[in-house]
């Protein structure tokens, strides 16, 4: 009877070796006994297997000691390493791959060095070790690293890339305990997007980056409680409007909004247009007025919305009230300045 193992990531691939009474292999086995540990180690070697889709490494996995052949890749997708992972000082000279794989207990790739590339796609880290920095003095000369929908991935401080390596981190999030983490994380792959001139993902990181950033703002870390409201403002102010100036068309909405909110003020303050004519609506006979004239009114008062904060000003409608003339100077306030964010943030994207 062929063991029953199938791949979860491809259906296809399955496991043709001789299965026992659980109905798996030696090495698609779970809770193996310490003879059946050292026959699915004695088989590695003899076989010189490279391919690990779905093995089940019970003890603490030692690269040195185990992965001493020559091989064309490692893959140890949909693996499970339930004791410490140590592959400390190993030199990777081929590509690896650790997709859908799950490393149960710690994990240490500290002092390695990757020659090719390597793929975390899915994989499961132990959140009891996230603290841990598992990359440290690690030498990537691979030309592509990816991190994609990864758990509790662990920071990345000391990883040294070569000049020519594609760092990609996309999809990979932090609960509130490791906010630091996803800070650290992204900052490093938007250094290294920099490095090698990937400019359409630098803007993505550093957003990642700005977002991690704010949520890890603490009264603490400020003199007085004053600077801190007024940092942590206009750090939502800059996530909201432009999205720390990765995100420009939220300008456009912020625009939009202020244009229309100031236009229903208008429509209870009043604004006289060219004619003398008072464009405003009476609360005390609302119920006078049909939904089109209202409609008609507020659209009117949009208009004028709209020219009192590009400062245009074109003269046909103003405000003659006292109120009305504040909300006009608030409004040509928020144009003026928003318009100098929405250039200087076009400018900034362009000469990257």
């Amino acid at each position: 009877m062929n063991c029953k193992w199938i791949s979860k990531i491809d259906e296809r691939k399955k496991c043709h070796r001789e299965a026992d009474s659980s109905g798996y292999c030696i090495f698609h086995k779970e809770n193996k006994s310490d003879e059946e540990i050292q026959l699915m180690m004695d088989t590695l070697h003899q076989e010189e297997i490279s391919e690990f889709n779905g093995f089940v490494f019970e003890n603490e996995f030692n690269a040195e000691e185990i992965l001493t052949y020559y091989y064309k890749i490692l893959d140890f997708s949909e693996s499970i390493f339930k004791q410490k992972a140590n592959f400390k000082k190993y030199i990777f000279k081929k590509n690896i791959i650790f997709n859908y794989t799950e490393f149960r207990d710690k994990v240490l790739f500290n002092g390695c060095v990757f020659l090719e590339n390597c793929d975390f796609n899915r994989t499961i880290f132990s959140k009891e070790y996230i603290n841990d920095h598992i990359f440290e003095k690690v030498k990537f000369k691979g030309p592509d690293l990816v991190v994609n929908k990864v758990e509790n991935f662990p920071r990345m401080d000391g990883i040294i890339f070569s000049m020519c390596t594609k760092f990609v981190l996309k999809n990979v999030e932090y609960g509130k305990s490791e906010y630091e983490h996803g800070k650290i994380n992204y900052r490093i792959a938007r250094n290294q997007a920099t490095k090698i001139g990937e400019y359409e993902m630098i803007g993505f990181y550093y957003y990642k980056e700005r977002i991690y950033s704010s949520k890890i703002m603490k009264r603490s870390n400020y003199p007085t409680f004053s600077d801190y409201l007024v940092e942590k403002f206009f750090d939502q102010i800059a996530r909201y409007t432009t999205g720390y100036g990765e995100k420009p068309w939220n300008i456009l909405l912020v625009i939009i909004a202020i244009i229309s909110v100031f236009a229903l003020l208008y429509l209870f303050v009043g604004i006289e247009s060219s004619n003398s004519t008072l464009v405003a609506l009476d609360i005390n006979n609302i119920g006078d007025y049909s939904l089109s004239e209202i409609f008609r009114m507020y659209m009117d008062l949009w208009y004028f919305s709209m020219a009192t904060f590009s400062t245009v000003g074109y003269g046909d409608m103003v405000a003659t009230s006292l109120i009305g003339k504040a909300l006009a100077g608030i409004e040509v306030f928020f144009g003026v300045t928003i318009g100098a964010i929405w250039a200087s943030v076009i400018i900034k994207r362009m000469i990257r």
